[in-house]
């Protein structure tokens, strides 16, 4: 197999308006002033006639995104529709966390299960949010929730104990149904 030596041919001179530029700025403020008015007169139909608004503006404290199911938030515990979490203690997610920031006490009991975490911490000012807890769960018992909303001013209020982390399963079926359908494709 031979090797060709590539040969790059360039364009030896530009023209007296390539050198200049102007075209292409006054390209670049058109467009750009084009956007922002656009901007600016969606508001007047909102004001006038009260019709959904033509911008992607989101006044974030009063409307909310809805965000997709693969979406990755705030890891959280799940509390099963018996009442009881649904985690074994068996601590996959622990070792699998690449910022050491969950940590799992497990403890006995007589229920249909042998183990519970008695206590479960998360630190989420180390969690990267990869995700990787949940999809190492065989229970489902750990998944990505769609709370955003972690930020603190103390240290302290953003570890989060096991009772801060129990979502009941009803409100997290649909990020069940994806983890579900993304990973059953999978072969282990």
């Amino acid at each position: 197999m031979a090797i060709g030596i590539l040969k790059i041919k360039r364009k030896g001179k530009m023209t007296f308006w390539e050198r200049i530029y102007i075209p292409e700025i006054l390209r670049g403020i058109a467009i750009t002033s084009c956007h922002f008015f656009i901007n600016l007169l969606g508001f007047i139909p909102h004001i006038l006639f009260n019709n959904e608004r033509k911008i992607f503006t989101l006044y974030y404290p009063e409307e909310r995104v809805k965000y997709p199911d693969a979406y990755r938030g705030r890891p959280v515990l799940v509390l099963g529709d018996n009442g009881v979490e649904k985690c074994v203690a068996c601590g996959l997610c622990e070792k699998m966390c690449p910022a050491l920031c969950i940590s799992i006490q497990p403890g006995e009991t007589k229920l249909s299960k042998e183990r519970y975490p008695e206590g479960f911490t998360i630190d989420q000012a180390r969690c990267i949010v990869c995700g990787f807890c949940e999809e190492v769960c065989p229970k489902e018992a750990i998944l990505m929730s769609q709370d955003i909303e972690i930020a603190n001013y103390n240290r302290k209020e953003i570890l989060y104990k096991k009772e801060d982390l129990l979502v009941p399963e009803k409100d997290l079926r649909m990020r069940q149904g994806f983890v579900r359908g993304a990973f059953a494709r999978w072969k282990y």
